[in-house]
């Protein structure tokens, strides 16, 4: 846009607003007058605010980690801004701020509890600062209400705190119960299926198997061994004599022989057979020996006899009774053994019986023991749950939880916010003049005559010359009498505006 045809469109506009510059005064004085009115009729702003800060009560905290659990807020704004525009904490503020005898119907109740919700602003300031503010018509209203709400919140939060804690505490306390109800009936009978089934378990059974075949394992050995026992004493039996008379004697001269050899091979070492000595001890040697020969002949007579008829001097041989009792005590203990091999048999056949009998009652069991074990730790964790509900309890009735105190208390308000009646006093001659200026804009580009030569090229005229406004002394003298004229105007109009202004202050109007 072209710099000059500014200049020439405020020219413009200004010769127009001078050309009616009465009209322009009086719009000029009725727009300000309209903006003072309206200011005048403007309702004043108070508002007033209040911090709160949530206690978590870290003092205590250390103290009882992992053991109760305290109140925790995650979001303060949120809980706080939802809590004091709850229709709960509303209604109550209501109710004791204002009487209930003041709104006759429900709708007004309902409006009023509208309006104080939206008039009531919730804001974090940051950590577990919040604030709180309200704004009213008046100072003492914005203070009164705003410390109604508050108080009412902050009563309300405690006693929601210990409600929540009571009920928490009772409902595990009533689960606690139930669980060891079912702990006491699922111990009860997995006791009463031990008591009924004492067969015992895989391992007794095992265990007690394993000796039995130990056992029996053993006892075959040793029968191994008696057998081999017997058929020597039986082949000893068969090589002995019943009676041992001569049998004795021949011993005796055969002993008698081996001494009196072994003398005479002490005297070869050192004599020859020719030595006195050394024949005497081979002709007793050569009598000795015929001596025997003569008694086992006789032994073998007396044994074939059909009668077995004894000699007058024979005895009965004591080896050969010692044989036969020891034959006969090792047949007995086999007997024995052999019964107890049996017996263990049967005995590890009904272990063998008992095994499968556990065997197929220990799903049953397991199942049992299932219940038990997950109702058992169900209840000890309900049961540790509750000590915690119960510590909480406690902390919440001593106020030790995460409580909400006043951390800057609301005071009354000493200027409104907002517009006020000076904005609207400053603002007035400014309303004024913007209008008159907008109107003359207004009418210069509403206005159909060309007042610029640049835009007689558009209707394609030739512009031969521009004649200028010609200014003559007595021009000059109108001039200045107008605007003498117009700048008392002006000056009355202002002293009115400020004296309107002035006692709508004082409140005399």
């Amino acid at each position: 846009m072209d710099f000059g045809l500014v200049i020439k469109f405020i020219r413009v506009i200004f010769r127009e607003i001078w050309q009616r510059k009465f009209f322009c005064l009086l719009a000029f004085a009725s727009v300000s007058f309209c903006v003072l009115v309206i200011g005048h009729f403007w309702p004043s702003k108070f508002e007033t605010s209040t911090t709160i800060f949530a206690d978590n009560q870290n003092i205590l905290k250390p103290l009882l980690v992992n053991q109760a659990e305290q109140s925790e807020v995650q979001n303060q704004t949120r809980v706080v801004k939802e809590m004091i525009h709850s229709p709960r904490i509303l209604t109550r503020a209501v109710e004791n701020i204002y009487q209930l005898g003041e709104f006759d119907s429900t709708e007004e109740l309902g409006q009023k509890i509208n309006i104080l919700r939206a008039k009531i602003k919730v804001a974090g300031v940051g950590g577990n600062y919040i604030k709180v503010s309200y704004s009213d018509s008046t100072a003492q209203e914005a203070y009164r209400v705003l410390n109604g709400v508050v108080d009412v919140f902050i009563k309300a939060s405690s006693e929601e705190q210990r409600s929540e804690s009571r009920e928490a505490f009772r409902f595990i306390d009533n689960q606690v119960k139930q669980y060891k109800d079912q702990l006491v009936l699922a111990e009860s009978r997995l006791k009463e299926f031990r008591a009924n089934n004492f067969d015992g378990r895989n391992g007794d059974v095992d265990a007690a198997i394993a000796k039995l075949r130990a056992q029996i394992e053993e006892l075959k050995i040793t029968l191994d061994e008696d057998d081999t026992t017997i058929a020597s004493l039986k082949k000893q039996l068969e090589n002995e004599s019943e009676f041992s008379s001569q049998k004795i004697k021949a011993d005796a001269f055969v002993e008698r022989l081996g001494q009196l050899e072994a003398q005479r091979n002490t005297l070869l070492l050192t004599y020859t057979d020719d030595y006195p000595d050394v024949v005497s001890l081979t002709y007793q040697i050569e009598d000795i020996k015929k001596t025997i020969r003569d008694a086992e002949k006789t032994s073998e007579r007396n044994s074939s006899k059909k009668d077995k008829e004894l000699d007058e001097g024979a005895v009965l041989n004591p080896l050969y009774q010692e044989l036969r009792s020891r034959l006969s005590i090792v047949q007995t203990e086999k007997q024995a053994k052999l019964k107890r091999v049996k017996a263990l048999e049967r005995l590890m056949d009904k272990e063998f019986d008992r095994r499968v009998r556990i065997a197929e009652r220990a799903a049953e069991e397991a199942e049992l023991m299932r219940d038990y074990t997950v109702t058992k730790r169900i209840y000890e964790d309900m049961l540790e749950r509750k000590e915690k509900a119960r510590l909480s309890m406690t902390l919440n009735i001593e106020g030790q939880g995460v409580t909400y105190r006043i951390q800057e208390p609301a005071i009354p308000p000493l200027n409104p916010t907002g517009l006020r009646f000076l904005h609207f006093v400053v603002l007035g001659p400014i309303v004024g003049v913007l209008f008159v200026i907008g109107l003359a804009v207004l009418y210069v580009l509403l206005d159909p005559r060309i007042r610029f030569s640049e835009r007689l090229g558009e209707l394609d005229a030739v512009v031969l010359a521009v004649v200028p406004h010609v200014t003559t002394t007595f021009t000059k003298r109108i001039v200045r009498t107008d605007i003498i004229v117009c700048f008392t105007f002006f000056l009355l109009i202002m002293s009115a505006y400020i004296g309107f202004a002035y006692a709508s202050k004082l409140g005399l109007i």
